[in-house]
C-alpha cells in the first residue's frame, strides 16, 4: 500500500504506471517464485514488462545449483549498471538461491553498488517492504537468513493463463553430497492440505487447466505434518470441480512405493508422466552422492509405475563427471538410460563448488 501510494502521489497510475521486469534463472520452483514476485510487483502498482530498459523496478531471481548459473546471473546483473546510470530512479533487487549464500549477498553489496537490496528464498513476501524502503530513502538492505516459514496468500502473475505452478512444500532434508539446495532453501516444510486445496481452487477459477505440484522431492510431502502424504493430496485435488491436468515435480525414486502407486493409478487428473531424479546409474557413484537408493531400486520404481499406469512416460536428470566417476560407472549410467527408455534426459556436467 505504501509503494502504491507513492506511485499515486507521483501521478504514476494507469497508462503511466511504472514497469517491473522480472528475470528468472533455475528450476521450476524458481519460476513459481517469480510468479509471486511479479504478483507482488503488480500489487505495488507496477505493470510487468519483458524489456528491462522500460523498467523502474528490475528483479533478478537467481539460481545456485551450478556455478555457471551464478556467474551468468552476476554477468547480467552487471549489465544493468548502465540502466541505473541512465535513470537513477531505477531500483534493482536480487533474490533467489544465489543470494541465500551470505558471501554472494556480501559480494553484491560490495561490488554492485547499483543493487539496492537482496531477498532470499524465504523472504519473497518482504519484497514490498524492501521496495518501500528504497523509495523512502532508507538505503540498501543486504540481510539474508529468513526463518523458513511459509508465507501464504502471496498473489501471482502468470504469463500463461492455462498453466500454473502449485508448490506443496519447500526445502530438502537429503543433503546429497553434490547439492546446495538444503543450504539455500532450508529444511523440508510442507504446506497444509487446506492451503494447497484453496490455492488449487483459485488457480482453476483463474483459468488454469494444467497444474504442476512442486517440491524439491515432491513425494516427501507431509513427512513433517504427520498423517498426510502426497497420495492424499492428489486424491483430494482429483475431486475438485473443474480440475484439469495435474503434473508432479521431481520424484525421489526411493519414495515410490506400491501403496502410493496403487492410490494414484486411477486418478483422472494425473498426467502419465513422472520425472525421476536419477543422477547416476552406478551404485558406487550413487553412494558417493549420498543418494538414498541404488540402481535396482530406481528401476523397480520405473517398472512399478509402468505396470500400473497405461502409457506412462519418464524423464530424468543425470550428472556426468562426478568426482571419482570411472568409465565403467559412466557406461552403467548409459545402460540404465537405455533400459529405462526415458523420454527426455537432462544431462549436466558436474559443477565443482567450494564445500
Amino acid at each position: 500500500e505504501q509503494v502504491a501510494a507513492i506511485h499515486r502521489q507521483n501521478g504514476r497510475v494507469g497508462e503511466s504506471a511504472p514497469r517491473c521486469f522480472v528475470q528468472t534463472f533455475g528450476c521450476q520452483q524458481n519460476e513459481a517464485d517469480s510468479e509471486r514476485i511479479a504478483g507482488l510487483a503488480c500489487l505495488m502498482g507496477y505493470t510487468i514488462t519483458h524489456d528491462p530498459a522500460e523498467a523502474k523496478l528490475i528483479l533478478v531471481n537467481t539460481c545456485a545449483v551450478r556455478e555457471h548459473a551464478e556467474k551468468k546471473a552476476l554477468s547480467i546483473i552487471g549489465q544493468y549498471k548502465h540502466l541505473k546510470e541512465a535513470d537513477p530512479e531505477v531500483i534493482i533487487g536480487v533474490g533467489g538461491c544465489m543470494v541465500t549464500q551470505q558471501h554472494r549477498a556480501d559480494q553484491l553489496k560490495r561490488s554492485y553498488p547499483y543493487v539496492s537490496f537482496v531477498f532470499d528464498t524465504a523472504s519473497v513476501h518482504t519484497l514490498p517492504e524492501l521496495v518501500a524502503g528504497v523509495l523512502s530513502g532508507r538505503g540498501r538492505k543486504f540481510f539474508v537468513g529468513g526463518e523458513g516459514n511459509i508465507a501464504e496468500g502471496i498473489p501471482t502473475h502468470r504469463e500463461i493463463s492455462y498453466k500454473a505452478w502449485l508448490s506443496v512444500m519447500y526445502g530438502c532434508n537429503n543433503f546429497c553430497s553434490y547439492c546446495i539446495v538444503p543450504y539455500t532453501r532450508g529444511r523440508e516444510r510442507s504446506r497444509t492440505p487446506e492451503a494447497i486445496l484453496a490455492e488449487a481452487r483459485q488457480l482453476i477459477d483463474s483459468g488454469a487447466k494444467d497444474i504442476t505440484l512442486l517440491g524439491q522431492n515432491v513425494n516427501s510431502y507431509g513427512k513433517d505434518l504427520g498423517g498426510v502424504d502426497l497420495g492424499d493430496i492428489l486424491c483430494r485435488v482429483d475431486r475438485i470441480d473443474g480440475i484439469g491436468r495435474v503434473r508432479l515435480g521431481s520424484l525421489d525414486p526411493s519414495l515410490i512405493k506400491p501403496r502410493f502407486v496403487e492410490r494414484i493409478a486411477f486418478l483422472s487428473c494425473l498426467a502419465p508422466h513422472f520425472h525421476l531424479s536419477l543422477q547416476s546409474g552406478s551404485d558406487r557413484v550413487l553412494a558417493l552422492m549420498k543418494r538414498k537408493y541404488n540402481s535396482r531400486m530406481a528401476m523397480e520404481a520405473i517398472e512399478l509405475l509402468r505396470a500400473n499406469i497405461p502409457n506412462v512416460k519418464f524423464t530424468t536428470d543425470v550428472i556426468v563427471g562426478f568426482p571419482g566417476e570411472t568409465e565403467e560407472d559412466f557406461l552403467r549410467t548409459c545402460d540404465f538410460v537405455r533400459k529405462a527408455e526415458f523420454l527426455t534426459v537432462h544431462i549436466f556436467p558436474y559443477s565443482k563448488r567450494a564445500g
